[in-house]
């Protein structure tokens, strides 16, 4: 395949968003964080929306319950100090005995509630896809409205791209739904607010317990 490779990126045209797409995506940005809390808890996933980022340890300690957990690399400090709670934490070499996986998403999706996490190497594929339970940060700043809006974003492909929409799900066999199969059953999205606006005052943190 290489070899037939001329080295040059092939001359494909750009994504274009419809015309008819403009007022549905118009709507879409109106209340970007709304559409995407809406349809992740419609997915069944737990929606935590946390007032200031100093409030993330004991979010994620709470949602650990003192099961083995693998945190990410690229989530260091966060590791060590779910650890200085007790939660017992599991490394790269025993990651298939985590019971939950810790791990940044880059982007979420609000039309479909969709994660976005670029693999890089201080985020393994693994952190978010083994666990049967993924609690996934995220900035409110980060979400965007749609798959044109993630293209947008992107400044080229990463060497893999993970994008998961709520607890794993397959209908593979006799049309009889199972969950948790192929991936995470139980799914926690943590919400941090957006850099520059850790601390407001009035919101009351919304917590969603999934066991």
């Amino acid at each position: 395949m290489r070899s037939a490779r001329t080295g040059e990126a092939p001359d494909l045209p750009a994504p274009e968003v419809p015309a008819e797409a403009a007022e549905y995506r118009r709507q879409l940005k109106a209340d970007l964080l709304g559409v995407f809390v809406r349809r992740a808890e419609e997915l069944g996933v737990g929606v935590h929306r946390l007032d200031d980022p100093g409030q993330l340890v004991a979010a994620v300690a709470r949602l650990c319950e003192g099961r083995r957990t693998y945190v990410e690399p690229a989530l260091h400090d966060l590791g060590a100090a779910l650890g200085e709670l007790g939660v017992p934490l599991v490394y790269w070499d025993r990651v298939a005995e985590a019971e939950v996986g810790v791990a940044g998403a880059d982007y979420g999706i609000a039309e479909s509630a969709t994660l976005v996490l670029l693999a890089r190497a201080d985020r393994p594929r693994s952190a978010s896809l083994l666990p049967p339970v993924h609690v996934a940060l995220l900035r409110e700043d980060r979400v965007l409205p749609d798959l044109f809006g993630l293209v947008e974003r992107l400044d080229g492909l990463p060497a893999a791209l993970v994008l998961t929409s709520g607890p794993s799900r397959s209908a593979d066999i006799e049309m009889s739904l199972a969950v948790g199969v192929h991936g995470p059953g139980i799914v926690h999205v943590v919400l941090l607010p957006p850099v520059g606006q850790e601390g407001r005052a009035g919101r009351q943190t919304k917590t969603r317990r999934h066991t």
